[in-house]
């Protein structure tokens, strides 16, 4: 069998070829591709990572002093105050830790350091372990993670080839005239283009941590609605409607309150809801929330512009 044979014979014809290598052509493009943007998308975790643990580092040691030694600090306010505007402009500064820098910020309330110091260390060490977690992933992968690595690339290319065969199948059913008001069809193809969505995000949006099990698992319930479509494409309205309540479902499921919204102790909407219910909280708690922990006092220099370190 001749070469031109046995491709009229695999591929139908020259032009069936041709569309073969075009498609793994087009394929290993989006793989490229892909795969350049996920390193770049790691380096420049990393590299926020990074950013924001010099501007921490910068004010953990200096914040340390003026609480442990306050009356032998040599740092002035204006420093201080420098520091902490620097740490505002931090890639991966929780709102947590931006509200009680701007409550300081506000009050220039010494009581407010030891909790603002607490913060940041917990916000220095969650970034460590992150960034520790990032590089054992990429320099010393497992099996899996390694198996994973090699295949994520993929994923966005064979959505693109979903979508593409979703597309084809519309196409050859608008061929007849009545499918042009079936509404069977169209719901099937709009089903099948969300659950192709679903599952792109599910394999490759790897940022969502918090709500993570809902997040992947709606994702994943969306994306499996849509397996009814391949044995009773009739039913395609009803799985395109539960598809659409699904995704409703994930805007409740997110809909939160922030952090910056929830109050802690010491804060505003606390101390309002105590002074409007005294018997909820004694005097001593409500002086408590207002000042945690005081400091001691600087050899008689309160309110000094200015610290000695020594």
């Amino acid at each position: 069998m001749s070469l031109a044979e046995w491709i009229d014979g695999f591929f139908g014809s020259m032009e069936g070829l041709l569309a073969v290598l075009l498609s793994a052509a087009v394929f290993l493009g989006i793989y490229i591709y892909s795969a350049t943007r996920l390193q770049a998308a790691r380096t420049e975790t990393l590299e926020r990572i990074r950013q924001s643990l010099t501007l921490y580092t910068q004010l953990a040691g200096p914040l340390t002093a003026v609480i442990e030694h306050p009356d032998e600090a040599d740092l002035p306010d204006e420093q201080l105050v420098g520091l902490l505007q620097e740490c505002k402009a931090a890639d991966r500064l929780t709102m947590d830790l931006l509200e009680q820098i701007d409550n300081y910020l506000r009050d220039r309330d010494d009581s407010r350091l030891p909790q603002l110091s607490r913060t940041l260390e917990r916000e220095m060490n969650g970034l460590v372990r992150e960034r520790g977690e990032l590089l054992r992933r990429i320099e010393t992968p497992g099996w899996g993670s390694g198996l994973w690595l090699l295949l994520k690339p993929a994923v966005p290319g064979v959505a693109f080839a979903a979508a593409v065969f979703w597309t084809f199948e519309l196409i050859s059913e608008l061929q007849y005239p009545e499918a042009w008001t079936a509404p069977e069809v169209w719901c099937l193809w709009l089903s099948w283009m969300i659950a192709t969505v679903s599952f792109y995000r599910l394999l490759m949006d790897s940022r969502r941590r918090s709500l993570g099990v809902i997040f992947y698992g709606l994702h994943f319930l969306i994306a499996a609605t849509a397996l009814p479509n391949l044995v009773w494409p009739e039913a395609s309205p009803y799985v395109l409607a539960t598809q659409l309540m699904l995704y409703l479902t994930g805007f409740w499921f997110t809909s939160t309150r922030s952090r910056k919204e929830r109050p802690y102790a010491g804060h505003p909407e606390l101390l309002e809801m105590y002074s409007q219910h005294p018997g909820a909280a004694s005097e001593d708690d409500i002086q408590s929330a207002k000042c945690p922990s005081p400091l001691p006092p600087r050899d008689g220099s309160t309110g000094s512009k200015h610290r000695s370190l020594k």
